[in-house]
C-alpha cells in the first residue's frame, strides 16, 4: 500500500470542548477542519458520531460500509451514519471540513425533515456526492476563523450545529435534503442505529445474542430485521464481518493473529475457510493484496 496510513480518529475523532464553569452541558456535536496531502490513507471501522463530509478543496476517495471507491471532489458533501466502516484515500490535496452530531438538536428540525420521509422512500439511496451552496462553505470557514480565535465551546458548536440545519434547508433543493440525509430520516433509523451500536459489542457473533443486545425476542428480531435489512440476521452478519475484516487487513503491519484475535476465530481453519469464502484467498494472500480483493 502507497502513501501514509493513518487511524481515521485524527480526522473523526470527538474533540474536548469548553464548557461553562457552573453549567455542564452534554452535546455531542461540533465542526473540525483539516488539510490533508495526497496520498494519505484513512480509515474507521466504527464511526461514534454521524459526520457530513465536505471537500471545500481537493478530491478524495471514500468508501462508507458496502458503497465502495466514491471519488468526492471540491464542492461536495455526503452523510456517513453512526457505525459505519469508513475508509479514504487523498487522491488531491484536499481541504476537508467535518461536522459530526448524535441527533437533530432541534425539535423543528425533526419535524420537517420526518415530513420528507414520503421523498425518501422513493428513492434508493447510493452515497451519492451532493453539492455544497457556497453559503454553507463561507459558513463553514467562518466557523474555522472563530476557532482560530479560540471561540470554541459546547454551546458555540450547539448553535452552530442549528444553524447548518437552518442553512441547509434554504440554500439546498428538497431534493439534494433528501440525497444527503435519507438515512437520518428514515423511518427505521433507530432500530438500525440500535443493530449497528450493538453489533460493536459482541462476543461471539451469534443472533441470539444481538438480539439481547437490541432488547428483542429472538423470533420478533429475525422478522424486524428482515423487513429492514432485506437478509436473515446470520447472512448480515457474516457480511458485516467480512466487510470490516477487509478493512482491517489493510492496515499495515497486520499479522493473521491480531486478525484471528479481533474478529474471534477459534482455529487457522476457521480463518482460511472464512477468507476463501468471501475473498476466494487464503488470509496470507489477502493481507498481501487486500486492495485488489472484492468482497462477494
Amino acid at each position: 500500500m502507497t502513501g501514509n496510513f493513518i487511524f481515521m480518529s485524527n480526522i473523526f475523532e470527538i474533540r474536548e470542548l469548553g464548557v461553562c464553569k457552573k453549567v455542564q452541558v452534554e452535546v455531542k456535536t461540533a465542526f473540525t477542519c483539516y488539510e490533508l496531502k495526497v496520498g494519505e490513507e484513512m480509515q474507521n471501522l466504527n464511526l461514534p458520531l454521524n459526520y457530513i463530509l465536505f471537500v471545500s478543496e481537493g478530491a478524495v476517495d471514500l468508501s462508507c460500509n458496502e458503497f465502495k471507491n466514491r471519488k468526492f471532489e471540491a464542492g461536495e458533501m455526503v452523510l456517513m451514519l453512526r457505525s459505519s466502516s469508513v475508509r479514504a484515500k487523498v487522491l488531491k490535496k484536499a481541504k476537508l471540513h467535518v461536522f459530526y452530531f448524535d441527533t437533530f438538536m432541534s425539535s423543528c428540525d425533526r419535524q420537517l425533515f420526518k415530513a420528507y420521509l414520503p421523498d425518501v422512500e422513493k428513492i434508493t439511496y447510493d452515497f451519492s456526492p451532493v453539492p455544497v451552496p457556497n453559503a454553507i462553505l463561507q459558513f463553514l470557514e467562518q466557523i474555522l476563523c472563530f476557532q482560530k480565535d479560540r471561540v470554541d465551546c459546547v454551546h458555540f458548536n450547539s448553535l452552530k450545529h442549528q444553524e447548518f440545519f437552518i442553512l441547509l434547508r434554504h440554500y439546498c433543493s428538497k431534493e439534494d435534503i433528501v440525497s444527503l440525509l435519507a438515512p437520518l430520516i428514515c423511518r427505521s433509523l433507530d432500530f438500525r442505529t440500535r443493530v449497528l451500536d450493538k453489533y460493536m459489542l459482541l462476543e461471539n457473533g451469534r443472533v441470539s445474542e444481538l438480539a439481547d443486545l437490541v432488547g428483542m425476542g429472538r423470533k420478533t428480531f429475525d422478522k424486524r430485521f428482515r423487513e429492514e435489512f432485506g437478509t436473515s440476521p446470520a447472512k448480515w452478519m457474516q457480511e458485516e464481518k467480512a466487510k470490516r475484516l477487509h478493512i482491517f487487513l489493510a492496515e499495515p503491519g497486520i499479522t493473521i493473529s491480531d486478525a484471528m484475535d479481533k474478529f474471534h476465530f477459534n482455529s487457522q481453519a476457521h480463518f482460511n475457510r472464512f477468507c476463501h469464502q468471501y475473498f476466494n484467498a487464503s488470509p496470507g494472500a489477502l493481507i498481501k493484496r487486500t486492495d485488489d480483493i472484492n468482497i462477494y
